[in-house]
């Protein structure tokens, strides 16, 4: 795998998610056992995240279609921060017990992001 097609593999997992929590929060977080409670109180932050998530996903697709730049590669360190401090917050609210067991899947795919985009970022400078 090389970095553009990381980066279009990101733009399908945030477009995705990002669409789901812009038009429908409660059906995306109902899934994860958040509380009835939970839910309504989160609907506008939901929303929040998911317009961040489709910004993310614009940026990875014209990300993905660039040339080859050192640009491309600061960005791969970033992803790489930011899914690192996902993962961890992720982490904590697993631990909190506020999300269900499907809330794991979440750490995952940071975590598994924040790998993949450090192995681009920091490893390796080949795109």
């Amino acid at each position: 795998m090389n970095l553009n097609t990381l980066f279009k593999i990101n733009t399908v997992v945030a477009g995705l998610f990002g669409i789901g929590f812009v038009i429908a929060p409660i059906a995306v977080m109902t899934p994860y056992g958040i509380s009835q409670d939970g839910m309504e109180a989160s609907v506008n932050m939901a929303r929040w995240f998911g317009s961040a998530n489709i910004i993310i996903a614009l940026i990875t697709w014209f990300l993905s279609n660039a040339p080859d730049s050192d640009a491309k590669t600061a960005a791969a360190k970033g992803m790489s921060i930011g899914f690192g401090i996902g993962a961890a917050v992720s982490i904590l609210n697993q631990l909190s017990g506020e999300i269900g067991p499907l809330g794991w899947s979440t750490v995952a795919i940071f975590a598994i992001f924040q790998l993949a985009y450090g192995k681009f970022g920091y490893l390796n400078n080949q795109n």
